[in-house]
């Protein structure tokens, strides 16, 4: 019943994002290797997934919304990114890492429901499976290259932001069990996301590359600052 329950893993973002970068550029200080970054990375996966593991049956919730039980699924995509560019994969081994990856995305969709426990050990089948994909890196896909794939793609941020206030307002409205009420909400996440990529999203990437690094900051802060009042 909660608009704006999803803004919490945008907040975990926004932590990671801040604290990753520093935690790297200590450990390039003590030792600027790729080699070093890496080994960092994986310490950091292996720790964040062990916490997630231990607490989610004893604190589910905590595990759910909290960084150090979260951040392994983001760590796993800078993994994807330093072992990218060192794998040499032939197109049939790709494509089999694609089948695999798809595989275990629809095995966590199906096998997984709301009364299992999240994030613990399930969380590894979904993001080993996004993984696996992206280190396939299959461009020509049927599946991640098609011109639908790509446009709810670059759309993704957009349509996550509208689809929560929809399915809230399915509760509000007492239709969540309502077929029509869900493809209209479908619908209109579509529609919504797209106006605010294309309104809000495009606009303001264009208008803020036009400054300077000082007057973004001055310009982001000032909207910070009025979002915190209007909160207070």
């Amino acid at each position: 019943e909660k608009w704006l329950l999803h803004t919490w893993s945008l907040a975990v973002e926004w932590q990671f994002y801040i604290i990753l970068p520093l935690i790297l550029m200590a450990v390039w200080k003590w030792r600027p290797t790729r080699h070093t970054v890496t080994l960092a990375m994986l310490a950091g996966f292996v720790t964040s997934l062990s916490l997630s593991i231990a607490v989610t049956p004893l604190a589910p919730s905590a595990a759910f919304y909290m960084l150090p039980t979260r951040a392994w699924e983001m760590i796993a995509g800078g993994i994807v990114y330093l072992l990218a560019n060192r794998l040499m994969l032939t197109s049939a081994i790709r494509r089999f890492l694609e089948t695999i990856g798809f595989a275990l995305i629809i095995a966590s969709i199906i096998g997984f429901n709301s009364s299992s426990s999240w994030p613990g050990w399930r969380a590894l089948v979904p993001v080993i499976g996004t993984s696996i994909i992206l280190l396939a890196a299959r461009t020509n896909s049927i599946w991640t290259g098609s011109a639908l794939t790509q446009w709810l793609g670059t759309r993704s941020y957009s349509l996550y932001l509208w689809h929560w206030p929809i399915v809230v307002a399915t509760y509000y409205l007492d239709q969540q069990e309502n077929s029509t009420a869900i493809a209209i909400g479908l619908a209109l996440t579509l529609v919504l996301g797209n106006l605010s990529y294309n309104l809000v999203e495009t606009p303001a990437r264009r208008y803020l590359t036009n400054f300077s690094l000082r007057e973004n900051a001055a310009v982001l802060l000032s909207f910070a600052i009025a979002v915190a009042l209007a909160g207070l």
